[in-house]
């Protein structure tokens, strides 16, 4: 039995034998159904079930924040010069989620007014995010952060699944996760809160890997740890595979 399903079956024992705790007192505990997502070369995303209980009370309202490592992103602005789109200017976001998926079983502003959603940074507007670039010009800054969110929504990596969270009996909670394909390897956190009355009453986080594996891990890893001979090698395969196709084609 692995220890998330023990977690589980320890949270369901609390819950019918009648655990109690002090009042406005609650304890959470939540899962995933795994603890390691594999990368292969034919990976086309992975789906999850994240599970829980709340005792010492109703789990009234749950909010989820899967959240990936953090990668720096650029953004480019193109603007057009003399008849040509060229990329004029370029932001760094240093330290962007790659992956922030959120879920909830009401919409967030009917569980958590938007000051506290502020102070617990939960939503794309509230991540900490810093840029290469001191921007100076508020609406700049808003511009460039509204573009960065348009652009990991449309890539299906950031994105707010409200009312996707299901309680059970009050107490137990379940959602579906999806990891899609474009997925970076890294520790990914998940943070589950319970709230009731538009308070924070509980908070458990769990964590999954996500790792390559098989010959997409070898070559993910030397890609990465020697660049130079990497990009060599491609060159010269696209070359070969070039030519080998030409004298195809000329013997036909």
């Amino acid at each position: 039995m692995t220890s998330r399903v023990y977690n589980y079956l320890v949270a369901i024992l609390l819950l019918v034998t009648g655990w109690t705790c002090p009042v406005h007192s609650s304890t959470l505990v939540a899962d995933l159904d795994l603890d390691q997502v594999s990368i292969t070369i034919d990976f086309n995303g992975e789906s999850l079930l994240l599970f829980g209980a709340v005792s010492g009370g109703t789990a009234s309202d749950i909010i989820v924040i899967f959240k990936g490592p953090d990668v720096p992103l650029a953004l480019r602005k193109k603007e057009r010069a003399s008849g040509i789109w060229m990329n004029r200017q370029t932001i760094i976001w240093q330290n962007a989620p790659s992956f922030y998926h959120i879920f909830s079983n009401r919409t967030l502003d009917e569980v958590l007014s938007e000051e506290q959603q502020a102070r617990l940074r939960i939503g794309a507007e509230h991540i900490g995010l810093r840029t290469s670039e001191v921007m100076l010009d508020k609406e700049k800054a808003k511009a460039w952060r509204s573009a960065l969110t348009r652009n990991m929504t449309e890539r299906g990596l950031w994105k707010l699944n409200e009312r996707n969270v299901s309680i059970m009996r009050g107490a137990l909670f379940r959602a579906p996760v999806y990891l899609p394909a474009n997925i970076v390897p890294g520790e990914y956190e998940v943070r589950v809160l319970h709230v009731q009355n538009n308070q924070l009453v509980a908070e458990d986080t769990t964590y999954i890997s996500v790792a390559k594996t098989g010959i997409g891990a070898m070559i993910y890893a030397f890609a990465h740890d020697y660049s130079i001979f990497y990009g060599f090698f491609a060159v010269c395969f696209a070359v070969f595979a070039g030519w080998l196709a030409a004298a195809a084609f000329r013997k036909q």
